[in-house]
């Protein structure tokens, strides 16, 4: 019983002291405030995190680039089927600005080259585009085939017209289906021959050869030519059992239908619808030149030097029972 109470009076001891009243002066006031305020920065301190976190970024990897420049490559593309190109040189006579007399046959050769993919058959035609025909059949087919990167030489026969002036006659190559083509970097320029028809040629080429005043006439006849004949001009002699003495072979039923070939050495060329004189052939510019039509220039005649260097005419008379028939006139001088 003593141990309760003293235990009660230490109790009502305590609540008593409790109860007193506490005075602050300013300079407490002030050691308080800034201890409540040391107290709430310590325990903000306490529950903040020591350090912000910092927001991991997972790197995107680059793929690493291939710096090995690739090789170069050529683009690829398919050859058109008909492209020409010009020879060198593309005029094998009759070079721009030639001067002629009026009426002077002349015969045209250029030069073209097939830089296409497609052979040109014997259905592909030289063509006459624009300009002045210059008196020249509109259409020739090719000889013989022409294979992509083979050159052909293009022969047209044409005469200068009556009146003095300058003439301009432009064709191109067409192909079986009646497409043009022709040269230059699109392939659809023309090739030309331009002339000046004078009334006095002063640059006419002499013939070599001294001319009597009048020639005499070695051999003439007619003949009567079937498919594959040949014949021998100096002698009028039809398919010579020796070849070496054969001039001209007849061929029929192709294209085009009717071909003449000059053999061993003989040239020619076509003159006109008027008789020409020894010297008007050996002024002519001839050539082994086959012609080839699909019908018949009759009345056309041509000057010829046959194999053994005579200089004569023949002349287109017509065909009949499919032979060309055809006439002829060989003189003694060379």
């Amino acid at each position: 019983m003593l141990s309760v109470l003293v235990f009660l009076l230490a109790a009502c001891g305590r609540k008593e002291a409790d109860l007193e009243e506490t005075i602050l002066d300013s300079a407490d006031l002030r050691e308080t405030a800034v201890s409540i305020v040391t107290m709430d920065f310590a325990q903000t301190k306490t529950h903040a995190p020591t350090s912000t976190p910092t927001q991991v970024r997972t790197a995107t990897l680059i793929p690493t680039l291939d710096r090995t420049r690739p090789p170069i490559q050529t683009p690829t593309s398919e050859l058109a089927c008909n492209i020409a190109a010009a020879g060198s040189p593309i005029d094998i006579s009759i070079p721009d600005d030639t001067k002629l007399a009026p009426n002077t046959a002349f015969s045209k050769t250029w030069r073209i080259k097939n830089v296409g993919s497609c052979t040109w058959s014997r259905l592909y035609t030289i063509t006459f585009f624009s300009g002045n025909s210059l008196r020249a059949q509109y259409s020739h087919h090719l000889v013989e085939p022409v294979e992509p990167g083979e050159t052909v030489d293009l022969t047209v026969d044409m005469i200068a017209p009556e009146k003095v002036g300058v003439y301009q006659s432009n064709w191109m190559l067409s192909d079986p289906d009646g497409v043009l083509f022709g040269i230059g970097p699109h392939g659809d320029a023309p090739f030309w021959v331009r002339i000046e028809v004078v009334q006095t040629v002063t640059n006419t080429p002499q013939p070599t050869s001294t001319l009597t005043q009048t020639p005499v006439v070695y051999i003439s006849g007619e003949a009567d030519l079937a498919n594959g004949d040949e014949i021998d001009l100096d002698t009028a002699t039809l398919n010579p059992s020796d070849v070496s003495l054969v001039d001209l072979r007849y061929q029929s039923g192709g294209t085009p239908l009717h071909i003449l070939t000059p053999l061993n050495e003989m040239e020619w060329i076509a003159y006109g619808d008027n008789e020409p004189s020894l010297a008007q052939c050996a002024a002519s510019a001839i050539n082994k030149n086959t012609i080839g039509f699909n019908e018949a220039p009759t009345g056309t005649y041509f000057c010829y030097k046959t194999s053994k260097g005579l200089w004569g005419w023949l002349r287109i008379e017509g065909i009949s029972a499919g032979k060309l028939s055809i006439s002829f006139l060989t003189w003694s001088t060379h």
